[in-house]
């Protein structure tokens, strides 16, 4: 039980670094950790350069090779599936907020880098 633990807390400290990076590049942070039946959003932000509500997954990555181009590859398509569902959630019950775009990135961490894989709106 104890590794359930510190991978939670590795899990939280990603993320707040993660959060402080999108801060810097422009995003405000809506919420962290927003769930639902079936489905656990780690940061919804919104991209103010482009007006884009953005479900940001956060991976730790144990492997020298990352995914760099292709999100498909972070990310399994079931996993996708219930991003997007508990995305559709969160808008169902923030109808004030405003974006033109929706988008769902990842964002990878790997010993003391960052990687940021946008994906298409």
């Amino acid at each position: 039980m104890g590794w359930q633990k510190y991978n939670t807390e590795k899990g939280r400290i990603g993320e707040s670094r993660v959060c402080d990076y999108l801060k810097r590049n422009g995003y405000s942070i809506l919420e962290r950790n927003f769930r639902v039946p079936g489905s656990e959003l780690d940061i919804i932000a919104l991209d103010k350069a482009c007006t884009t509500l953005v479900c940001i997954e956060v991976k730790r990555w144990s492997r020298p090779y990352y995914p760099e181009d292709d999100i498909r590859y972070a990310v399994s398509p079931r996993k996708i599936h219930r991003l997007k569902r508990g995305l559709a959630s969160f808008i169902a019950s923030n109808r004030q907020l405003r974006y033109d775009f929706i988008r769902i990135d990842v964002i990878l961490l790997y010993g003391g880098e960052l990687i940021h894989i946008e994906g298409e709106p």
